[in-house]
């Protein structure tokens, strides 16, 4: 659904589906290409934000072992 909506609209999707056309590629084998496109970007913010959220926001110093006792 995403990806029909972007090639109605006039931005990236619309571009990028317009570029495969004119390589030669059918309409579903672009629309295919573009839904492939997205699903990936949609992935890698996936795993950017797993990764932020893994690092500790404000870690603590390391305790000197004279203070730990």
């Amino acid at each position: 659904m995403i990806a029909v909506t972007q090639v109605r609209g006039d931005g990236e999707g619309a571009a990028y589906f317009a570029r495969q056309l004119t390589a030669g590629k059918t309409k579903k084998e672009a629309l295919r290409l573009l839904r492939r496109r997205i699903s990936d970007r949609v992935h890698r913010a996936l795993l950017a934000d797993q990764a932020e959220l893994d690092q500790p926001l404000n870690p603590l110093p390391p305790t000197p072992m004279s203070l730990a006792a």
